[in-house]
C-alpha cells in the first residue's frame, strides 16, 4: 500500500463526521499529505475545535477550512458544492451506537439515510470524482436500526452509480476500529478507572477489529486507484472474543491480576449478533493485490424503491416511530 508518497496536491477533499473517530483520523492523515484543500464538517463543536487545534499544531501549512454544520441541511450543502471545487468526499458522519439508535430510530434515519442521500445527490451533480461512504459490518443481514440505515444507503449508492457513471461511488464497509470513541475499549478503560466490573454482552460474542493505520492506508489507496467504485471490505481484520479484548485492556491499564478482575456477563439484546460478518453468503469476494482491501463483486442492476424511501424519510421527519420501523424493515428486505 502507498503511504506518504501519494500526491494530493490537486485534491479538494471533504470529510464529513470529521470530529468522530474515523473522520478525525482521515482528516489528520490527509492533512499530512498537503491536499489542495481539506474541508472538515461536523456538528460537534468541541470535537471539531479539538481537531482544529491539533491540525494547527501538527500541520500548520495545510490549507483547511471547517464548518460546524449538519449534513442534513440542504442549504449548507448547496453552499458547499457551489463554492468549493470538491474532488473527493469521505462521508463518515452518522449515528453509530446500536443501543442509542434503537431508541432514536427517527433521528437515526434522518441523519444516516436522509443526510447521506442529500450528500450523494449533491455530489453527483457537482463534478465530484469520488464518493466514499463509510459503512459497517452491521449492514450485512442487519438486525439493528443502525445496521438497517447503513444497508439502505449501501443499496441507494448502487442505484446512484448505475445512473451516474461520471463519478466513482464507493462503499467502504468496515468492522470495529480498535479504541474508537464510545467503543468497547474506552468503555472498559473507564470502568477499570472507576474500579467497576467489566460488563460483556453474551458469553462468546466475537468482533472483528482493524487499526487506524489500516484505515489510513485504505483511504490513501481509494484516492489514487483508477477505479474505486463498488463495495470494499478490509482484507485481514483480527477477530477476538470480547472477553479477550477485556483481558487485553486490563493488561494495557496495568491491572496485575487480570484473571481475578470481576467480569459480568449480561444479556445480548436482539439488536446485536453473536458475530458480525463483512459480507453475506451471496456476496463474492475479489482479492486485490498489494492492498488491504477485498472487493465485493459488483451487484447487477436492481430496482430501488424511491417511493418507499421517501415515505420512510417523511415518517421519520414527523416522528411516526411505528410507521418508520415498518418502512425501514421493508426497505431492507
Amino acid at each position: 500500500m502507498m503511504s506518504d508518497r501519494i500526491d494530493l496536491s490537486l485534491e479538494v477533499i471533504l470529510v464529513t463526521g470529521a470530529a468522530g473517530s474515523i473522520g478525525r483520523e482521515l482528516g489528520l492523515n490527509f492533512a499530512s499529505k498537503n491536499p489542495e484543500q481539506l474541508i472538515l464538517v461536523d456538528i460537534s463543536e468541541t470535537g471539531l475545535f479539538n481537531l482544529i487545534e491539533e491540525l494547527q499544531v501538527n500541520h500548520p501549512k495545510t490549507n483547511f477550512i471547517y464548518f460546524t454544520e449538519s449534513i442534513c441541511n440542504p442549504e449548507f450543502l448547496n453552499f458547499l458544492f457551489q463554492n468549493y471545487k470538491i474532488t473527493s468526499v469521505f462521508h463518515a458522519a452518522a449515528y453509530k451506537h446500536v443501543s442509542l439508535t434503537e431508541q432514536n430510530v427517527c433521528a437515526a434515519i434522518t441523519t444516516n439515510i436522509y443526510g447521506a442521500k442529500l450528500l450523494i445527490d449533491k455530489a453527483t451533480t457537482a463534478g465530484v470524482r469520488r464518493f466514499i461512504f463509510i459503512s459497517t459490518d452491521k449492514a450485512v443481514d442487519p438486525v439493528s436500526v443502525m445496521g438497517r440505515t447503513k444497508k439502505v444507503v449501501e443499496d441507494y449508492l448502487v442505484f446512484k452509480q448505475i445512473e451516474n457513471n461520471h463519478i466513482q461511488i464507493c462503499t467502504l464497509r468496515l468492522c470495529n476500529v480498535y479504541g474508537s470513541s464510545g467503543s468497547v475499549v474506552p468503555v472498559f478503560k473507564n470502568r477499570i478507572a472507576s474500579n467497576l466490573p467489566l460488563e460483556i454482552k453474551g458469553q462468546n460474542i466475537k468482533r472483528a477489529f482493524i487499526t487506524v493505520d489500516v484505515i489510513n492506508q485504505i483511504a490513501d489507496w481509494l484516492l489514487v486507484v483508477e477505479d474505486c467504485a463498488g463495495i470494499f471490505i478490509p482484507k485481514n481484520p483480527k477477530v477476538f472474543t470480547i472477553l479477550e479484548i477485556a483481558h487485553q485492556v486490563l493488561k494495557e491499564t496495568g491491572v496485575t491480576s487480570v484473571e481475578e478482575y470481576p467480569v459480568q456477563f449480561i444479556h445480548l439484546p436482539n439488536s446485536e449478533k453473536q458475530e458480525e460478518s463483512l459480507k453475506n453468503t451471496s456476496e463474492k469476494a475479489i482479492q486485490i493485490e498489494s492492498s488491504e482491501l477485498i472487493q465485493i463483486e459488483k451487484k447487477k442492476a436492481q430496482h430501488f424503491n424511491i417511493e418507499l424511501l421517501e415515505a420512510c424519510l417523511l415518517a421519520a421527519k414527523s416522528y411516526k416511530r411505528d410507521e418508520v420501523q415498518s418502512l425501514l424493515n421493508k426497505l431492507c428486505y
